[in-house]
């Protein structure tokens, strides 16, 4: 079986005057659960394998530019995990990162996802089932939203 760990996560985040942090969600399409998923739907973030010899700030540049947006700084987020990624049957190793924006509005790719959602902590917490996005967003937070100044050393741009 293979083994790929050029995988990452990415937990996209804005600041707001009225609710403070929130997070990107994004709900996979019918078409992407019908097709990879047995039919099941699920919350997810933006995520992407790097390119061979890519660096990581422009990979998460690269795939966040598909959804018409722009980071301002990006983090490592101090947390891996490991999934079996069906639609790629294979193990995958999977770095989580964090990456601020300021835009309200996130373009979606009909065929990939249904629809998204900007939510606070609690609400992401609530919305995503798998382990491991619970696991990234709780590091997310400890590490990048919650402190008033992130650890300059994660901060990659």
């Amino acid at each position: 079986m293979e083994l790929q760990s050029n995988v990452f996560d990415v937990w996209v985040f804005r600041r707001t005057p009225s609710r403070g942090v929130e997070y990107l969600l994004l709900h996979t399409s019918q078409e992407k659960a019908d097709r990879w998923f047995n039919g099941g739907r699920f919350w997810q973030v933006p995520s992407d394998m790097t390119e061979p010899s890519e660096r990581i700030v422009p990979a998460i540049a690269r795939r966040l530019r598909e959804f018409g947006l722009e980071p301002n700084a990006i983090w490592a987020a101090e947390h891996v995990y490991t999934i079996y990624n069906r639609r790629f049957e294979c193990m995958q190793i999977i770095a989580v990162y964090a990456a601020e924006v300021t835009a309200e509005v996130v373009e979606i790719n009909p065929a990939e996802h249904g629809e998204y959602r900007w939510c606070t902590y609690e609400e992401a917490h609530d919305l995503v089932t798998y382990r491991g996005l619970k696991d990234g967003l709780r590091s997310t937070k400890e590490y990048v939203t919650g402190p008033a100044s992130p650890p300059r050393e994660l901060q990659l741009l």
